[in-house]
């Protein structure tokens, strides 16, 4: 098993200046915190006009394994880093918690200061986890936890020190374990901001505007079909995309899969090959033949729309591009800003995920 000295030390995201920094490889959250508001002393005793923003604490649960990619994402943050930022990574032979911290003058909000902590902890302390930042979190400010590549339900233990969890449903084995880590999350209490939810913000903002027109709200009650084409690992993002369809339209998952008039309505989850995470594709097939497709496409979002017995007419919109690592960004505005997946889409999906109406079509069937 390696020791915590096999791993080179990540995490304080680079930025303009680093004014002042502190560590230790033996310490507790105390020192840590008193260690804190000496460094922001250092700061303020030539009188300069500088103060620590107070407006989101980010908390990261990380293996050091990810270190590089976690480093890269928080820079990529730039002026929308949080105002705290607290890396913890893992190391469950380590008996000691080591801690580093850093307070970094940052020009974009305007000659303020940002902080940034960075714990080692060992398997005991990760027992401890909210005991361990209830010294570190700001009273009052809102808090954010994220584990990029863990088991969602191990930002439970922080249930008492944040108030939101940021998990990626897409990472779930099957849209019923992502549908259990959610409701297992609001059941102590936790917002989640999934960012399979995100990846289809594109996609439901393009609809809901398209649903202005008076002919295309009464397309919608005419589907026949739905098809939505994800990446493999995006199946989830489709499934919640279906279910917010299903309840804003008032389906009825049966079996068999029901629209508010009582006709039958097909709908298939169908893989499909792309660069980026997310979805590909959505096809709304009509009873009378007609058909409305939308995909990603070079420019934005390609839409076509087919009349009964015509031809494909296409346009391009501006959309669709939200699988990326830009997607961090958007979590965290959602935290004072919510793109709200509400528990009646949770539920609508689930419906469709336990009457198996929701068909998923793999590459070998398509």
């Amino acid at each position: 098993m390696s020791s915590p000295s096999d791993h080179v030390a990540p995490a304080i995201p680079e930025t303009r200046r680093i004014d002042a920094r502190w560590s230790s490889d033996d310490t507790e959250p105390g020192k840590i915190a008193d260690e804190l508001r000496r460094l922001e002393g250092t700061r303020t005793a030539d009188g300069a006009s500088v103060a620590p923003a107070r407006a989101l604490t980010l908390v990261v649960l990380v293996d050091p394994e990810y270190d590089d990619e976690v480093r890269a994402q928080l820079k990529a943050l730039g002026p929308q880093r949080a105002s705290r930022t607290i890396v913890i990574r893992r190391f469950p032979e380590r008996t000691t918690l080591g801690g580093r911290a850093a307070v970094i003058q940052d020009d974009a909000i305007g000659n303020g200061l940002r902080e940034t902590i960075v714990l080692d902890v060992g398997a005991q302390d990760e027992l401890d986890l909210d005991g361990i930042l209830d010294p570190l979190v700001i009273t009052d400010v809102p808090s954010v936890a994220w584990a990029p590549h863990g088991d969602p339900r191990q930002l439970m233990l922080l249930r008492s020190i944040v108030q939101t969890a940021i998990i990626d449903g897409d990472q779930a084995v099957s849209v019923r374990e992502a549908l259990d880590d959610s409701r297992a999350l609001r059941e102590v209490g936790m917002r989640s901001i999934d960012m399979a939810w995100l990846r289809s913000a594109p996609w439901r903002v393009r609809l809901a505007s398209l649903a202005e027109q008076p002919s295309f709200r009464s397309q919608l009650r005419m589907i026949q079909r739905l098809t939505i084409e994800a990446r493999p690992d995006s199946l989830f993002g489709g499934a919640l995309l279906a279910g917010w369809l299903a309840d804003r339209l008032g389906w009825q998952a049966g079996p068999p899969l029901l629209d508010a008039a009582r006709q039958r309505v097909i709908a298939e989850l169908r893989d499909a090959e792309q660069a980026l995470p997310g979805l590909a594709g959505l096809t709304l097939e009509y009873r009378d033949g007609g058909a409305r497709r939308l995909s990603r496409g070079a420019g934005g979002l390609r839409i076509e729309d087919t009349v009964p017995g015509g031809e494909p007419v296409a346009r391009t919109v501006l959309g669709a591009s939200r699988g990326g690592s830009g997607l961090l960004p958007s979590a965290l505005r959602q935290v004072l800003l919510p793109d709200v997946l509400d528990d009646d889409v949770l539920q609508a999906t689930a419906a469709l995920d336990r009457a198996r109406v929701l068909k998923h079509i793999t590459g070998d069937q398509a």
